[in-house]
């Protein structure tokens, strides 16, 4: 194995050599064809005379000069596109003999509208829009049947994690939309894994906003990563998609259907998926709905997931990005129908439905230190998880005349889930480590509830640019109601090793229900040309209830019939707060600011009404908030943003009942806990070079919070209301407020083309996150300083739409320091390493090879000594029909068997390691087709046909 890696960074490294210089030199001026005045920022392509295949592009220079470098022999055509001019085209020649085409002067003439529409395809592979950055779809070649995931990977700038998780200049993508309107609402992975490839024209990639902030154009702090996907217009009339089928060894099945009907503004989607190979599909907070994790991923305990090994699943498409989200074997069936419409000139609608069902089991094993005491657990946890959930969303945009405008966005969700769970934990003590308790727990709990929540808002503008005004309303229902089964068997040892033990069995009913609403107005009136003054008012009310009841098992009457008063409580918690605020923003060619400051008074009331205590806490808090932003050039620019904001405790966190549903790790809320306040700032820097086609982007984030929510850790002296939990080896947690904690992170990205490799891309990444994270041992306060340097390399290549191939390697080092910790383990420092290739040959007659390779290097864990893996995935497949619209492929997973699923996590209190059950070996033999029926009449099935002229507006 060591020599695959050796070979891993031999190919990596000699991939660099490709990268010497060819003498060609292709140079020029630029001009206005009616005069002599430059022409700058005009794009410069050159293009291969033989194919029309993009060689390489710039922008002019002020003075209008262009050069691009680097071209081999040949014959090129020089392709110069400028807003409001013809396009030109000129062809030259490179060769050893004449290896600079010098073209002088070069006149564009304007262009005029004619009665003819002439389509100008503009091959730039990127653009710079205002703040959206352009990627050109078709100047990065993917492998057959690709999807847009696929596509993410090959551009600079953007990264895609395994688990399908995008991201753009180091941040986040939270939402994807599809020609500018949502797609299955604000799933980013239902577009990216279930779009093809080759339906996109562009990927966009922009600062999203609220829909008042896009309204008025002011920083309302809703600012967040998005990316949209511009179908190509022979996409936007008929019916496409891809329906595939699978079936292999050990009863592995997968099967998916994504198909497009589009006639006009009429835009309907339907995907549909069922696996057992966790090839999810959609981000895992869609099963997890109300309930939360419910089990998935296992046991939290809060803190920082530092590194992760290993695949849970099998992606069937090539095997690239990875398996599924989530630990252990995945059974999931999901379907949905996304629909998109113009009613009339007025009503602008769109809208979904989604459905998913996921069983999942896992075996989980866990060895976690503690740093703040000298213990050590072991537990092992089997878990099977159902989650169902039904989502409808909808977004109405009425455009009431040219002055006002209303949008409506009605959402709802139906979630049920049960989960089945058996623990078993043994905790040892000492530098001998000494056995003080094992416990086994059996957890059996089952659920439902709904989710009901409405947007309005009115917005108004006037004959004055400016001047706006606009409202927005909003609330939010949810209810549901859990019934938790619970047994738990313990046996516990003191110093002298006597032993005592604990057996009970309980019913749980939960009952939590939440009632949100807000209102905020904003109006904004011009100073001037550039300047805007904007004044706002929020409200906002939040009541969350929790009604739990617990009764012990009567063995007399063989029924849950004795009430726990204890554990019993029904508690009310209420958020009301009023905000009123200004900002100023100022407007210039080359930069922008905004300047603002708002009060807010706070009510916090918590009511326990089994115990008929109530907590009344008020707060007032000022907010500045600013933002700068210079644009050096179009391709140039530099942001920076500050904001302070507070953050509420959550029903959990304040609800003092005990939670015992991880015995024995018990935890209790804090009625009295104070609200968050947090500064965040951050600075963000992009550059593209147009000439040699190189990215940076950077990004520094500082945050740090007073009066932070933190855990509140008891191991002895427990408060006199819950001494019975008192047993060796067990633990109290609950929450208080802490100051001192602080979090910096970091990402800096370059990404540049290897022009001798033609079709070639590198990307580097490099992240660190220094953070200072807190809690309180046994009335000490501790404090963790976690440090996380790591560098991602990837190289893509594509030869001749023949050879597709990735190869990555991701290093990552944690350090980790505590104030206080155990004699065994004070601190931990370690490495972990991915590295990686997806590789893909289209062969003659069609067949297509497709390999996917990862070598994971793990942390040690104490002696095991089989924790680095490596995981090989390959399919042969064979394309058939004129069209090659129809694949058969022969795929094996985990040909070495030798798949593992490991993580460390470290946290302020403790460092652990996890392994989950994976998939093992298997085969499968799969059948794709492509459906593509573009143009012509009819294009929609009959039933849709009806469907949508019957509800179209007339």
């Amino acid at each position: 194995m060591k020599r695959s890696l050796l070979s891993f960074l031999l190919l990596l490294s000699a991939s660099f050599v490709f990268a010497q210089k060819a003498p060609g030199v292709v140079k020029g001026t630029l001009q206005d064809g009616g005069g002599s005045q430059a022409l700058d920022d005009a794009t410069v392509s050159v293009m291969a005379a033989k194919d029309s295949s993009l060689i390489s592009f710039t922008l002019t220079s002020n003075s209008g000069y262009f050069e691009i470098k680097n071209l081999e022999d040949g014959s090129y055509v020089l392709i110069v596109s400028y807003t409001g001019f013809e396009t030109l085209k000129k062809p030259f020649e490179i060769s050893k003999e004449k290896p600079v085409a010098d073209l002088q002067v070069l006149k564009m003439e304007k262009a005029y509208q004619t009665l003819t529409e002439v389509v100008v395809k503009d091959d730039a592979p990127i653009k710079i829009k205002g703040d959206t950055l352009a990627y050109n779809a078709d100047a990065f070649k993917t492998k057959p049947n690709a999807t847009v995931e696929d596509l993410l990977k090959k551009m600079p700038g953007l990264t895609v994690e395994k688990d399908g998780t995008v991201k753009a200049q180091g941040e986040n993508v939270q939402k994807v939309y599809v020609d500018g309107k949502e797609f299955f609402s604000n799933d980013p992975k239902l577009a990216t894994k279930n779009l093809s490839a080759d339906m996109i024209d562009q990927v966009e990639v922009f600062d999203d906003m609220s829909e008042q902030a896009k309204f008025n154009k002011i920083d309302d702090g809703s600012r967040s990563k998005a990316i949209n996907l511009k179908l190509k217009k022979d996409k936007k009339k008929g019916v496409f998609g891809k329906a595939s089928a699978g079936y292999g060894t050990q009863e592995r099945y997968d099967g998916s259907l994504n198909a497009n009907f589009f006639k006009g503004a009429t835009q309907v989607s339907v995907i549909a998926k069922a696996n057992n190979t966790n090839n999810i599909g959609f981000t895992i907070s869609d099963m997890m709905g109300m309930f939360g994790s419910g089990g998935f991923g296992g046991m939290g305990g809060g803190g920082m997931t530092m590194i992760g090994g290993g695949r849970g699943g099998f992606p069937m498409g090539g095997f690239s990005g990875g398996g599924g989200g989530s630990a252990g074997i995945t059974k999931t069936a999901s379907a949905g129908l996304n629909y998109r419409d113009t009613w009339s000139a007025k009503f602008d609608v769109n809208g979904s439905y989604f459905y998913n069902n996921a069983e999942n089991s896992n075996l989980k094993n866990t060895i976690r230190e503690y740093t703040t005491l000298n213990r050590l657990q072991n537990q092992q946890s089997n878990s099977i998880n159902l989650n169902g959930n039904h989502r409808f969303n909808f977004n109405l945009n009425y455009q009431v005349d040219s002055f006002n405008s209303i949008i409506f966005q009605p959402n709802i969700s139906f979630q049920n889930s049960s989960t089945y769970r058996e623990d078993t934990s043994a905790v040892f003590e000492g530098d001998n480590r000494r056995l003080v308790s094992n416990v086994r727990s059996i957890v059996d709990n089952a659920g439902d509830g709904i989710n009901w929540s409405n947007n309005l808002i009115w917005r108004h503008k006037t004959r004055k640019p400016g001047r706006t005004l606009s409202v927005a309303l909003s609330n939010q229902w949810n209810n549901s109601d859990r019934n938790t089964y619970s047994i738990t068997e313990g046996s516990y040892y003191d110093d002298a090793g006597l032993k005592s033990n604990e057996n009970n069995r309980r019913f749980t009913d939960n009952d939590n229900s939440t009632e949100n609403y807000s209102a905020t107005v904003s109006y904004t009136e011009p100073l001037s040309r550039n300047k805007i003054l904007e004044v706002n008012y929020g409200y906002i009310r939040n009541f969350n209830g929790s009604d739990r009841n617990t009764f012990d098992y009567d063995p007399v009457t063989g029924k849950y019939d004795d009430e726990n008063f204890q554990l019993s409580n029904n508690f009310e918690n209420y958020n009301i707060s009023n905000r009123f605020g200004t900002n100023y923003r100022f407007i210039e060619k080359k930069y922008n600011y905004q300047l603002g400051i708002a009060v807010q008074n706070t009510l916090l009331k918590s009511n326990n009404l089994s115990k008929n205590t109530e907590i009344d806490q008020r707060y007032r808090n000022i907010f500045p908030t600013a933002s700068f932003q210079y644009q050096f050039a179009r391709s140039r620019s530099l942001r920076l943003n500050y904001r302070g904001r507070t953050n509420q405790p959550s029903i959990t966190q304040l609800q003092d009942v005990v939670d015992e549903t991880n015995p024995p790790y018990y935890r209790v809320g804090n009625p009295g806990l104070k609200q968050e306040f947090s500064n965040n700032i951050s600075l963000s820097y992009n550059f593209f070079d147009m000439v040699k086609f190189r990215n940076i982007f950077a990004l520094v984030n500082f945050s740090n919070t007073y009066d932070k929510i933190v855990d509140n850790v008891m191991t002895r002296n427990y408060p006199a209301a819950y001494k019975n939990y008192e047993n060796p080896g067990s633990q109290l947690s609950t929450y208080a407020n802490l100051d001192g904690v602080y979090n910096l992170t970091g990402a800096f990205n370059i990404g540049f083309p290897i022009k001798k490799m033609k079709g070639g891309n590198f990307n580097t990444n490099t992240r660190i996150t220094y953070a200072r994270n807190g809690n309180i041992t046994n009335n000490i306060k501790n404090y963790s300083k976690n440090l996380v340097l790591g560098e991602d390399l990837r190289l893509s290549y594509n030869l001749k739409e023949k050879l597709d191939m990735g190869l990555g390697a991701s290093v990552n080092y944690t350090k980790a320091k505590y104030t206080i910790a155990s004699p065994l383990n004070a601190n931990t420092s370690y490495f972990t390493q991915v590295y990686s290739a997806d590789i893909t040959y289209i062969f003659p007659k069609n067949f297509i090879l497709s390999n996917d390779f990862d070598y994971t290097i793990n942390p040690e864990q104490g002696d095991n000594t089989d924790r680095d893996f490596a995981m090989w995935n390959a399919g042969l497949g064979k394309q058939f029909g004129k069209n090659k619209r129809t694949e058969l492929k022969l795929s094996v997973y985990d040909i070495l068997e030798q798949n593992r699923s490991f993580s460390r996590n470290v946290t302020e209190n403790y460092v652990e390691d996890v392994s989950n059950t994976v998939l093992g070996r298997f085969f499968m033999l799969s059948f794709t087709y492509n459906l593509n029926r573009m143009g012509g009449k009819s294009m929609l099935p009959p039933v849709i046909e009806r469907a949508t002229r019957n509800i179209r507006i007339q």
